[in-house]
């Protein structure tokens, strides 16, 4: 169940937040990049306690909304992938260019900076978008599987400890996760990002295996193997929206 709460003020940001109740024991708080804040919170805790623990991180969320409204925008429509369109890796733009063929699968060839595509000629327009979406996102995340592994391996010489496994997912809020049982999850638009972002993000979930909290230690101990970890974590907050393809 989600409702609607009070309003609540901090200097000049004043927000509403709704309330997702679930089988859970604490209260949870998420500003999303609209900055629209929702609280998770038990099912059967009383709303003004929710209200109090709201209160009380008003100047966390106040800071988180007025984040959100640093991000640029607007959001870039879902494009259309034709020769000529762009894409990144490791933020460099590469150039597609499409080709009709006989054969019915379709296929990439990658030569010299450019995305050469392949899709079968009897597809009609919206069949042959939706053929280069599905193989570019499997072109992505053979890409991300390689790329990120390669920079999980070059922090984890600096770690005690190293996850039970790396998966990539089509994460809608996080670059990154790390579960309890070791598991990290990426999300495979990241690779889009300059590598220093990649580098950021990966040091950043690799460090969650030893502390879960984003506690003061756990930001020391990211700072002291990543130092400039702030510009790049900075960096995501405002050009993380324009790395998604819109597939």
């Amino acid at each position: 169940m989600v409702v609607k709460n009070a309003l609540i003020n901090f200097g000049s940001i004043e927000f509403t937040y709704s309330i997702s109740r679930s089988a859970r024991k604490t209260v949870g708080i998420i500003v999303d990049s609209d900055g629209k804040v929702n609280v998770r919170a038990p099912i059967d805790l009383d709303e003004e306690e929710i209200k109090e623990a709201v209160f009380k991180k008003r100047k966390w969320i106040a800071k988180k909304i007025q984040e959100s409204q640093e991000i640029k925008k607007p959001i870039p429509l879902k494009r259309e992938l034709v020769s000529g369109e762009k894409i990144k890796l490791k933020n460099k733009n590469y150039r597609l260019k499409i080709h009709s063929f006989s054969k019915k699968r379709s296929k990439i060839v990658f030569v010299r900076g450019i995305l050469h595509i392949y899709v079968n000629e009897n597809l009609n327009s919206q069949e042959k978008q939706a053929a280069i979406r599905k193989l570019l996102i499997k072109w992505y995340k053979k890409k991300a599987k390689t790329i990120i592994s390669q920079r999980v391996q070059k922090y984890l010489k600096y770690l005690d400890t190293k996850p039970k496994q790396i998966q990539l997912r089509d994460q809608k809020l996080r670059w990154g996760s790390c579960s309890k049982s070791g598991i990290i999850n990426f999300k495979w638009q990241i690779v889009m990002a300059p590598i220093s972002a990649i580098d950021y993000v990966v040091v950043h979930e690799l460090y969650h295996l030893k502390e879960p909290l984003h506690s003061v230690k756990f930001w020391d101990m990211v700072e002291s193997l990543f130092p400039n970890y702030k510009k790049w974590k900075k960096w995501l907050r405002i050009n993380g929206r324009i790395l998604d393809l819109r597939l």
